[in-house]
């Protein structure tokens, strides 16, 4: 499914939050984020791990770019109070029932500020308002509680678990529990 490109250069979430694309953002920022956040990111991203290099992330923005003008998955850096703080992408786009799927990370020290909270509802909207999905899906590992009550805050169903699909930076095979938003569901949540 090809996606036009319909976003703006920014979107502002409130006063505290705006999003910009990632492949915008100063690498060296982006790589000293990550690095500052190795540990709590380790067991659920398989890349983070001492090894990611400056190239690693050059190499992802550039891959971003290309998936932000070839198929309409979008990348965002996250900028709270004008710090660089994690980042969150929409990608997945499934023609056939109109889904897509949404990731995420935030740094450590600014978990519990309602700061992904309201980023993913800003790509919840995106996603039901420009480009007309039909549900919004997010996965998240089941020890994963901070990353986990994101969807239970915006009213997503618990779709059930998913076996070994995906892993930490050790190897470690990790299951996945699946939520699911569906659009009526979203207009109902508003």
């Amino acid at each position: 499914m090809s996606i036009e490109p319909l976003l703006p250069d920014e979107i502002t979430v409130d006063d505290e939050i705006m999003l910009r694309p990632v492949f915008n953002t100063a690498p060296e920022a982006l790589h000293s984020l990550v690095h500052r956040n190795l540990a709590h990111l380790g067991p659920y991203m398989f890349w983070a791990r001492p090894g990611y290099a400056l190239g690693d992330v050059k190499e992802f923005q550039e891959a971003g770019q290309r998936r932000w003008n070839e198929s309409g998955e979008h990348g965002f850096s996250i900028f709270h109070n004008g710090e660089l703080a994690g980042l969150l992408g929409i990608r997945g786009f499934e023609s056939a029932y109109r889904a897509v799927s949404i990731g995420y990370w935030l740094s450590e020290h600014l978990q519990g500020r309602g700061i992904m909270t309201r980023s993913v509802a800003a790509l919840i909207k995106l996603a039901f308002e420009i480009y007309d999905m039909n549900q919004v899906i997010i996965r998240a590992a089941p020890d994963n509680t901070r990353s986990r009550a994101i969807p239970e805050r915006l009213g997503f169903t618990n779709m059930g678990m998913e076996r070994q699909v995906s892993a930490s930076a050790t190897g470690e095979l990790l299951d996945l529990v699946n939520y699911s938003l569906l659009k009526s569901e979203w207009n109902r949540h508003l």
